[in-house]
């Protein structure tokens, strides 16, 4: 089924009768943004009608969910809507296609509202969503494998990781105390995608067959730029592995030709 073939009429809902969507596309929306829209429908009216489904004598919303809220806010006492006589596949795809062109889902809001619609709209079936809401498999599926892990669901709902990619590499990370200790060092250094792979690259190489983080290294634990978990050598014993813990010295360049690099050479047996 598309949009195009589902009856529809253009109605002045009555603003009471209207029910919020049982299933929502976002878990939270920018109370001043929403403000600022309930101001301008005040002075200008809604310039583009929301969407409902017929439920009984009421309306349910399915697109338009941040207009209803801002026409409420701003005593609308009727809205214009496109109004669909039931909650079909066809019409959670036009909530879909609203939300997700007209303004940006969050990642994880996405996640949740796939999953749902996976269940309870397409039997488990990943094709027949994809279908659905017109998008490709591999979009679809990076999105719901963020649901693996709820610390890094939320990290992505909060946006304080960079992006969906360092979630998903993350996810690549099998031991739950292992990935929570990586979570926390992307969050705090701000890891790119890059950073976040070589992270995981680090947990295979050298950690995969250790239970658990050390907790003092965890409360500690900095990433580092792919250059410095890259390049960067330790000066004392030539090492490359667990860039992390590496610390930047200061040193003057003469100092470190006169003194440093004789005894590091005396150290190392060079001398």
């Amino acid at each position: 089924m598309t949009i195009a073939n589902i009856d529809r009429e253009f109605v002045q809902a009555p603003t009471n009768l209207i029910d919020e969507p049982a299933l929502a596309s976002r878990t939270e929306m920018d109370d001043a943004a929403l403000d600022e829209l309930a101001r301008s429908i005040r002075q200008i009216g809604l310039q583009q009608p929301i969407g409902l489904a017929r439920v009984g004598p009421r309306f349910e919303v399915i697109y338009g969910h941040r207009r209803f809220l801002a026409c409420r806010m701003a005593g609308i006492v009727a809205i214009p809507a496109m109004v669909y006589p039931s909650k079909s596949d066809g019409l959670m795809a036009a909530q879909y296609a609203e939300n997700r062109y007209r303004e940006d889902l969050n990642p994880a809001d996405e996640a949740l509202l796939f999953a749902e619609l996976l269940e309870q709209k397409c039997g488990g079936d990943t094709d027949r969503l994809c279908e659905l809401i017109g998008e490709k498999r591999e979009y679809v599926e990076g999105r719901l494998v963020l649901l693996r892990d709820p610390l890094i669901l939320e990290a992505v709902r909060t946006k304080q990781l960079k992006s969906v990619g360092v979630a998903r590499e993350l996810l690549k990370i099998t031991d739950e105390g292992w990935r929570k200790y990586y979570l926390e060092a992307c969050v705090r250094g701000g890891a790119t995608v890059a950073v976040a792979s070589s992270f995981v690259q680090q947990w295979k190489t050298h950690y995969a067959d250790q239970p658990q983080p050390p907790n003092q290294e965890a409360q500690n634990f900095v990433p580092v730029s792919v250059a410095a978990s890259t390049f960067f050598t330790c000066v004392c014993c030539g090492g490359t592995e667990d860039p992390h813990m590496m610390e930047t010295i200061a040193v003057h360049r003469h100092c470190r030709l006169a003194i440093l690099n004789k005894l590091l050479a005396a150290y190392r047996g060079e001398a």
